[in-house]
């Protein structure tokens, strides 16, 4: 990293600040999580070392702020149980500044940490509640919930999907319906559709056990005789050699759908049907179809 000195006169600088965001913009496209690590450590020092920053110099104070939380979401693997749950109930909307984040991969690296899976289901609730608590405004109109107007937030935007489809876990077919149907989704752009998709995609991802093949963070390989691959999420993915032609196998639906969570291709088929090309209503049933085949 080029030597950078962090005091509170040079981050008052705005050449200075210029510098700091775009060396934390590579860091976080090149995945420098042990740069990105330091940089939120020195800056962290300063601003607990001089109490009156953010008093004399607010604004830069807040970007520098966005910076370090969006390098906190960079190196989550690296946060303690705490930060984690910090960045869940205050920070969560820092993500869609994030285009190019793997959130996926950096979750499943963290829950990793947790080698007892009861332990790691516990922090998994722990986190769907600290998303219920957050108070991040997500879209722009308000939402109707139980007939009451309420404010867009985060929390407020899983509370109605819980009014819908309950506090349980939600097969593919119901949460495509509601992705679909739902009166608030209607309401806004396609940018926000794909926000909330991408964090009632999650919340419902919290819900699954470690216990099961679906909910697992880690791959379970597979070597046998014409099967050769990765268990990933529930779902057998072949390993393909040029000139090797592997056939997928054939896995019990009792292990890897949970009651409930039925393929229905031909249903999903109709309703991506019945909605034009490239929309937001299209390409998530496309989705869920492409995860069943």
């Amino acid at each position: 990293m080029i030597f950078m000195l962090y005091n509170e006169e040079n981050l008052k600088s705005g050449e200075f600040f210029e510098q700091i965001k775009n060396r934390a913009q590579d860091m976080m496209i090149y995945d420098e999580v042990h740069e990105a690590s330091k940089l939120i450590t020195s800056l962290e020092q300063v601003f607990n070392q001089a109490k009156d920053f953010k008093d004399k110099n607010y604004y830069l104070y807040v970007e520098y702020k966005k910076i370090i939380i969006r390098l906190k979401w960079q190196i989550l693997p690296m946060l303690t149980d705490d930060e984690v749950m910090d960045l869940f109930r205050n920070h969560f909307s820092q993500i869609y500044k994030m285009p190019d984040y793997d959130f996926g991969q950096k979750l499943k690296a963290f829950l990793l940490g947790f080698i007892v899976f009861q332990d790691r289901d516990n922090f998994k609730k722990d986190l769907r509640q600290a998303l219920l608590n957050n108070q991040e405004k997500l879209t722009g109109k308000k939402i109707i919930i139980n007939n009451q107007e309420k404010i867009p937030t985060v929390g407020n935007w899983i509370l109605e999907y819980n009014s819908n489809l309950g506090s349980g876990e939600v097969d593919n077919i119901k949460r495509i319906r509601y992705f679909t149907n739902s009166k608030n989704i209607k309401n806004l752009d396609e940018k926000e559709k794909a926000r909330v998709k991408t964090l009632l995609d999650l919340y419902e991802r919290l819900k699954l056990s470690s216990f099961t093949l679906e909910g697992l963070e880690e791959d379970i390989p597979v070597d046998e005789p014409g099967h050769i691959g990765i268990i990933r999420n529930g779902v057998f993915e072949p390993f393909r050699e040029e000139n090797i032609d592997y056939q997928p196998v054939k896995v019990q639906a009792a292990t890897v759908v949970k009651s409930g969570q039925e393929n229905n291709l031909e249903e999903l088929k109709q309703l991506a049907a019945g909605y034009p090309a490239g929309s937001f209503e299209r390409k998530a049933v496309e989705e869920e179809i492409d995860k069943l085949k």
